[in-house]
């Protein structure tokens, strides 16, 4: 009787009907769905699959594909696909996206290299240890959520990010280099085909141990690093051969012990090179260093900002040919200044043929030149850029006879530009006069710039320019 009234208790529960090979677990008596093995319907509870930690899992021999559990160790249901435990949160099929909440979700490291798969793009949640390894990062993309919460920390011994040979991109991601061994990145391509993209919210951070900072990127087509926040005891690092470098709204701070927020290496050879909107908060140290050997074709700094740090810019300045400097804290503006004169010149210049122009001779001085080279009368232009050059000449002489009369013009390359020219009035002999010339020439790499000077009469075939004054300034 007892054992009816159970059986009676149990049906009245729950129904378990068996239509062929099809099972079905519900508590109204419904038929199993006949394209279902195992049909389970309820409005109150829930399927509670087998619960283990880690190391049980791991004890499982030869598990099939598609063989689930929930970890208890890492609170995470997971699935056995081909050769390792997945986390479920990674596996969207058909998407090329993989979740990665711990070291588990990466692939499993070799010799302390986790090799990503090229055709993925990982996206982090939260901070992930990978200690003692690093990411290779073999094409793969890395992504964060929320870049002051998502990263990858480890204390691997050199760079947590690495690659060679691919394009690299990364968004929103921290790294924490956790040992004074450590920096964060580790990149080079020596093909310059592939670009490197170091985008928003990619910091690095270090938390109580100093490192070696944010690392080095060598080669590429070209690498970009924008909205980036770096605090650690040094900066980015440049060299090899590259097309473009670029590196704008960097917010850098916690440089200590000699190191440079932006610094490019003896090894570097690139096309260009552009800084700006770039802030830089830490006391002592460099801005921006240029090391020897380094060799760069154009150059472009705008609107950087310096605070408390005590060397902005070494290895170069503002009038080095190759570089633009614009609005820059403390760091004056790009031009190009040159000034030379002569007082009491004695050399003679022969002008033999009437209305026709001769260089003026005489060994002159010059002082301040700023992106020209200047020897005897003669201004050399070594900017990169064309510029408009104003040009003020005044030359002092005394008349060699009755009725002198001399124009002066300037001469590009060793050809008068006849017009505009400064001329005199005639004067008598032995009287002193002066002659003044304003005018503007365009002047490209190496063109040179000379004042000449012409006689307008039959007097005296030479002159002697006692005083020159030849200054240009763009």
């Amino acid at each position: 009787m007892i054992k009816k009234i159970l059986v009676m208790l149990l049906t009245c529960c729950v129904s378990l009907l068996s239509v062929g090979q099809n099972i079905g677990i519900n508590a109204t008596g419904a038929l199993p769905d006949t394209r279902a093995m195992l049909d389970i319907a309820s409005t109150t509870s829930g399927l509670l699959i087998p619960r283990m930690t880690t190391s049980q899992r791991n004890a499982i021999t030869s598990p099939p594909n598609g063989l689930q559990i929930y970890n208890i160790t890492t609170n995470r249901l997971e699935i056995y696909r081909s050769t390792q435990w997945e986390s479920m949160a990674s596996i969207n099929s058909g998407s090329n996206l993989v979740y990665v909440y711990s070291l588990t979700d990466l692939p499993s490291p070799a010799s302390g290299a986790i090799t990503l798969d090229a055709n993925k793009m990982y996206i982090f949640s939260g901070i992930v240890n990978i200690s003692p390894n690093y990411l290779n990062l073999n094409g793969a993309g890395l992504r964060g959520t929320d870049p002051g919460k998502d990263g990858v920390m480890s204390s691997v011994s050199g760079g947590v990010l690495r690659s060679t040979g691919v394009s690299v991109f990364i968004e929103n991601l921290a790294v924490i280099p956790f040992s004074g061994s450590t920096k964060a990145y580790d990149l080079a391509d020596a093909s310059g085909t592939k670009f490197c993209n170091i985008f928003s919210g990619c910091s690095v951070v270090e938390i109580g141990v100093p490192s070696l900072g944010v690392g080095q990127v060598s080669g590429f087509k070209a690498i970009t690093m924008v909205k980036n926040y770096w605090s650690c005891t040094d900066g980015i690092k440049v060299t090899g051969t590259m097309g473009k470098f670029a590196s704008a709204y960097n917010f850098i701070t916690g440089i200590t012990n000699g190191g440079a927020g932006i610094e490019f290496l003896s090894g570097l050879t690139v096309d260009d090179i552009d800084l700006s909107n770039n802030y830089f908060v830490y006391t002592g140290q460099t801005g921006v260093k240029v090391n020897t050997g380094a060799t760069i074709d154009r150059g472009r700094m705008t609107t950087n900002m310096f605070r408390g740090v005590t060397t902005y810019i070494t290895g170069f300045d503002s009038y080095t040919p190759e570089w633009e400097m614009r609005q820059n804290t403390n760091v004056p503006n790009s031009g190009a200044i040159g000034s030379l004169y002569v007082n009491n010149n004695s050399a003679s210049t022969s002008i033999p043929t009437l209305s026709t122009f001769y260089k003026i001779a005489g060994a002159t001085t010059s002082i301040n030149q700023k992106r020209f080279t200047a020897t005897n009368n003669r201004f050399t232009y070594t900017g990169k850029d064309m510029i408009t050059a104003k040009i003020l000449v005044v030359i002092g002489a005394k008349a060699p006879s009755n009725n002198s009369d001399f124009s002066i013009a300037i001469a590009k390359n060793g050809t008068v530009i006849s017009i505009p020219n400064g001329s005199m009035a005639a004067t008598n002999s032995n009287q002193s006069f002066q002659i003044t010339l304003e005018t503007e020439v365009d002047l490209m790499t190496n063109d040179y710039i000379e004042v000449f000077i012409r006689r307008n009469n039959n007097n005296t075939s030479s002159l002697t320019v006692e005083e020159l004054q030849f200054r240009v300034t763009d």
